[in-house]
């Protein structure tokens, strides 16, 4: 297919409830196990090396993570699940936040759900799955990790893994962050599930959102933090 512009999100925020955040045209909401490679992808979409920080170690991600593109679509980072190098606390939260969000965010239009390609789908990819479709979500299944498989054995892989995830293999997209494999196509995807809500309307800033606009725009932007770091991991 023809070459597709790179997605020019920003990062907004990070946030524990879905009442966090602000309101969006259009969302698609990215999960996966700890070390599937999620920020590396979303680098990948974005063509940016640092949009979402990259760390070895399994399950930075701890917040709800909201990206921004200029029609006011949006793309959401979620925990992984999983193994993850987090507190105990901190995953205790995390099924009280997730499920809140899937549930509760206002035009969510799709779930990409990451499955690694090289090792396939595990029990907790599976759970996970069979959970977004028996609330109805609309569930799309993105193979990660594409060049770790080798070619002698990615028909048969193909093959396993939408079984494994009760699909059809046309129906999962293979990708890698790491050789540029269909990034284009899922970009294509991705704006296309977006679908911007074409009579949206945002809610009018407050006294107080205004003064904190103000405030922010007056000082110099500060370095991104490491809270919403994910996993090139173990590659």
């Amino acid at each position: 297919m023809a070459a597709v512009p790179p997605l020019p999100l920003r990062f907004v925020m990070s946030g524990t409830r879905v009442d966090d955040l602000p309101p969006t045209r259009g969302e698609v909401a990215i999960v996966g196990r700890s070390n599937v490679g999620k920020s590396s992808l979303i680098n990948s979409l974005a063509n940016r090396k640092n949009l979402a920080k990259v760390s070895k170690t399994p399950g930075r991600t701890q917040l709800l993570n909201l990206f921004e593109l200029p029609d006011g679509t949006s793309v959401m980072d979620l925990p992984g699940y999983g193994f993850a190098n987090a507190p105990a606390a901190v995953r205790a939260k995390w099924p009280e936040m997730i499920d809140g969000y899937l549930l509760g965010r206002a035009n969510l239009h799709a779930v990409v759900a990451l499955v690694d390609a090289e090792v396939g789908p595990t029990k907790n990819d599976q759970q996970t799955l069979a959970w977004l479709r028996s609330h109805e979500l609309d569930v799309k299944v993105v193979a990660t990790k594409h060049d770790k498989v080798k070619p002698s054995k990615r028909d048969q892989r193909r093959r396993d893994l939408a079984a494994g995830c009760l699909l059809d293999p046309k129906d999962v997209l293979w990708v890698s962050s790491a050789k540029n494999v269909n990034i284009d196509e899922l970009r294509a995807r991705i704006t296309e599930w977006l679908a911007p809500v074409a009579d949206w309307h945002p809610p009018a800033p407050t006294r107080k959102q205004r003064a904190e606009a103000r405030a922010a725009a007056s000082v110099e932007p500060p370095e991104p933090v490491d809270e919403y770091d994910d996993e090139d991991e173990w590659n």
